[in-house]
């Protein structure tokens, strides 16, 4: 293999105004067959992360020039602000053999150049094999960095977590939990450089019935490989929205409670504490109540900022909600928020496949922020997908429940056992560069 680069240049010293300009010519020898180190990494930190995977296995020398830290963050560094991302709808459950038994997610096509196409696809997660408990399924109960975290327990009780790398096909189990709490809500954060998965934390709240003063964690840890159980007294009740996921943001996890606001829990310290963030005080205190339990509000991480969503539940004849409000807290460490949007209903407009839904009383539940787009979020009307635009005050259908069935139909999967849950929904964001999952420890 050779690869030629020459510079040539034609020049006249007896009349300079004569010269003839060609164009420059370059040539660049790699004899032998060779080509050196950095000609490699230049090429193959161009490739779609896809392609530069696959070249692990031409060499022992491509492959420790691909996996060096070096070579992942060079590739990070030059990727594309604009990455594949998507809605994972925790949906379907598919009955397997008698065994083990298959999990499968809807997920919206959403991330071919941007584009939001109308039509599903299915996610493979891996097969569990090992479960007698035939009719029970997995549930997506975080996800981070590309990384799916979800539960295989075989009860309600006990939880039975897999971490899955979407991008590579990796899959990690964690040791069983051994404490047993009545309703579960799950958060999943994580610690990286380069590309490098540093450790990560899954934790449990015990979410129990009505107001408490006493929170009840159970925290694993990749570092020691297994759980401890931390409690936590707090100086107020605590009540909380268990529907809506924790949301997590500077190594933190976030929940909200029915009447004080956002609770805190840092489980990467070992004060075994929990502080307040207090909501905005014009919010629709009904949307958490123990009645809807948070199903129309959207509390998420949006471009760094903590913003708060809600579809207020306070019916308008003929509709089943009054309007929609959008909050951004100004500064992480005070419960100061700034509206950022508020319409009533009287100013949305619809179109044709949502105006029969919203006249027909349906309330629409708030699935996830667009990651690039402030103006835009998702949100499940019924069994269908809508986005709305906070310039132009539209609320639009991306998503036909047709293209649901045509899909299960065409996957053959006739064992539906769930219907789309939006309130359980993530946006799941790929990154530019796989994070590569550590081995846990196994605990004795």
């Amino acid at each position: 293999m050779e690869l030629c680069v020459n510079s040539k240049k034609e020049e006249s010293f007896e009349n300079p105004i004569s010269v003839e300009l060609v164009k420059t010519k370059s040539e660049m020898f790699f004899s032998n067959g060779y080509l050196p180190d950095w000609f490699l990494i230049e090429v193959l930190s161009r490739l779609p992360v896809k392609c530069v995977f696959r070249y692990k296995s031409v060499s022992k020398r491509w492959r420790f020039l691909i996996s060096a830290t070096s070579f992942a963050s060079l590739y990070i560094s030059r990727a594309s602000l604009l990455t594949p991302w998507t809605i994972l709808a925790n949906t379907l459950c598919v009955n397997m053999k008698i065994g083990s038994f298959l999990t499968q997610s809807f997920l919206p096509d959403l991330v071919s150049d941007n584009w939001l196409h109308s039509r599903f696809s299915m996610v493979h997660f891996p097969n569990m094999v090992g479960s007698s408990e035939v009719g029970e399924g997995c549930n997506v109960v975080g996800v981070t960095d590309g990384l799916v975290l979800y539960d295989c327990g075989v009860g309600e009780e006990v939880s039975d977590y897999h971490i899955y790398n979407a991008m590579t096909g990796c899959c990690v189990a964690i040791p069983r939990t051994s404490t047993r709490f009545g309703d579960v809500s799950t958060g999943f954060l994580t610690k990286y450089e380069g590309g490098s998965l540093m450790s990560y934390k899954v934790v449990r709240l015990d979410c129990q019935f009505g107001e408490s003063y006493v929170l009840k964690f159970e925290v694993f840890s990749s570092e020691t490989g297994r759980w401890r159980r931390v409690v936590v007294y707090m100086d107020v009740a605590i009540e909380v929205v268990w529907l809506r996921r924790p949301v997590a943001l500077n190594g933190k996890l976030h929940w909200i409670d029915r009447r004080h606001g956002i609770l805190v829990f840092n489980p990467f310290d070992d004060f075994n504490q929990c502080r307040i963030i207090g909501l905005p005080g014009d919010i629709d205190e009904q949307c958490i109540d123990a009645r809807n339990n948070g199903r129309s509000v959207l509390f998420d991480v949006h471009q760094g900022w903590l913003r708060y969503m809600e579809v207020s539940v306070v019916s308008v004849y003929p509709f089943g909600f009054s309007g929609i409000s959008v909050w951004v807290l100004d500064e992480y460490d005070s419960s100061s928020w700034t509206l950022q949007h508020k319409v009533k209903i009287k100013d949305i407009s619809f179109d044709d496949i949502l105006i029969s839904k919203a006249l027909n009383g349906t309330i629409p539940t708030p699935i996830a922020f667009h990651p690039l787009d402030a103006n835009i979020f998702y949100l499940g009307f019924g069994d269908t997908i809508a986005s709305y635009n906070m310039e132009t005050l539209k609320l639009d259908a991306l998503v036909d429940p047709a293209d649901i069935r045509g899909t299960l139909q065409r996957n053959g999967q006739g064992c539906l056992r769930k219907t789309p849950c939006w309130s359980s929904a993530f946006l799941f964001t790929l990154p530019p560069w796989p994070i590569s999952l550590p081995k846990t420890r196994n605990s004795k």
